[in-house]
């Protein structure tokens, strides 16, 4: 007992406020931090690209039958080289080549496909953000639609 009757001050009801005075702000920090944030992990028309995905189902099943189709990335030229088979090329192949990033879809690129008499195409792309992206290669030769995905890893310019 206090000599002079007085009651002794404690802190733990200030304490005990005060921690919860900031873990709730954090909680509310973070929650509205998370809402603020964009995710692009899908296409704006993600509907309809479902609909059709029998017939992308079919364009792949054709596409691994044919040998010869390649998507590199060359890093010494800075440039994605698109190889297809000669019987293809000389089909005159009509199609296009989407550069797709994950992270952010404003940065999505879509190139037609011109293919040179030895079934070569090279794509100058020094300026696209590093990181990772997909190319994705749809292409009609002989009446018949193809599909070609590849992951791509853009890497630093080196001087």
């Amino acid at each position: 007992m206090n000599p002079t009757n007085h009651p002794t001050w404690n802190p733990w009801p200030y304490a005990l406020c005060a921690f919860f005075a900031v873990f709730i702000t954090c909680v509310v920090g973070w929650t509205t931090f998370a809402i603020r944030q964009r995710v692009d992990l899908v296409g704006a028309d993600y509907y309809e690209q479902e609909i059709r995905f029998q017939s992308q189902i079919d364009r792949v099943a054709r596409t691994s039958a044919v040998r010869g189709v390649e998507i590199r990335y060359l890093a010494a030229r800075q440039s994605i080289s698109i190889s297809l088979p000669q019987e293809q090329s000389a089909q005159q192949p009509t199609g296009t080549l989407k550069l797709y990033r994950p992270s952010d879809s404003k940065l999505d690129l879509e190139f037609p496909l011109a293919i040179d008499r030895n079934g070569r195409q090279e794509i100058k792309v020094s300026k696209l953000s590093q990181g990772f992206w997909k190319a994705r290669l749809t292409w009609s030769a002989g009446g018949r639609e193809f599909y070609r995905e590849e992951p791509i890893v853009i890497e630093p310019r080196r001087s």
